[in-house]
């Protein structure tokens, strides 16, 4: 069996502001850095055998103190790379919506069909994605795998493995250092934790 954690990397201000940052390549806040290092004292008791993230800065911060934990190293994959979202980075909803009008409103409501920049569609974010889990899974057997990632990626990837609708994507949420957990076994894949922040003790329930 293979479990797979999911983990979306720490706070930025981007993130704070509210701001699209897809390929932009912001670095954690100090509060980010914080949930970073509580992210990595959670690992400490839970074995992991690799570790990988996406090669943006926020994601490798938050990959190092797990990746410190077991004395392992972490390795970057361009497929794991948030959704590039072209000239809407930098912006929050508000302006694009001011800006771009419909096509971004019609992206809000229904994602999964919307056509953006940058990565211009979900099935071509997907179809990166698939790549770079073939690549992390295959041959694997009972290993405890960890990916660090980006908010949006993190729900495509659970969509994928999971085979759930294309509504998946706006029915979830996935917050800063937050853990997913997918155990992939022989007779079919089970989803055992989603979107878990509870190292942060941050009163969301």
């Amino acid at each position: 069996m293979i479990r797979l954690y999911l983990i979306r990397h720490g706070e930025t201000e981007w993130n704070k502001a509210r701001r699209f940052q897809g390929w932009t390549d912001i670095e954690l806040s100090s509060e980010g850095e914080e949930q970073a290092s509580l992210l990595g004292q959670r690992f400490k008791k839970i074995k992991v055998d690799e570790i990988y993230a996406s090669p943006l800065k926020r994601a490798v911060a938050t990959a190092m103190p797990i990746a410190n934990v077991h004395g392992i190293k972490v390795i970057t994959k361009e497929h794991f790379k948030e959704i590039n979202f072209g000239e809407w980075e930098g912006m929050t909803a508000p302006e694009i919506s001011a800006k771009y009008g419909k096509d971004f409103d019609d992206f809000m409501i229904a994602p999964e069909k919307g056509i953006f920049p940058g990565d211009y569609s979900f099935d071509k974010v997907t179809d990166r994605i698939k790549i770079g889990l073939e690549e992390v899974l295959e041959e694997k057997a009972d290993k405890n795998i960890v990916i660090v990632s980006h908010g949006g990626i993190i729900r495509l990837m659970i969509k994928y493995l999971m085979e759930f609708d294309c509504e998946w994507y706006n029915k979830t949420w996935i917050d800063n250092t937050a853990i997913s957990l997918i155990e992939i076994r022989k007779y079919g894949k089970l989803m055992r934790v989603l979107n878990d922040s509870s190292h942060l003790d941050n009163g969301i329930l």
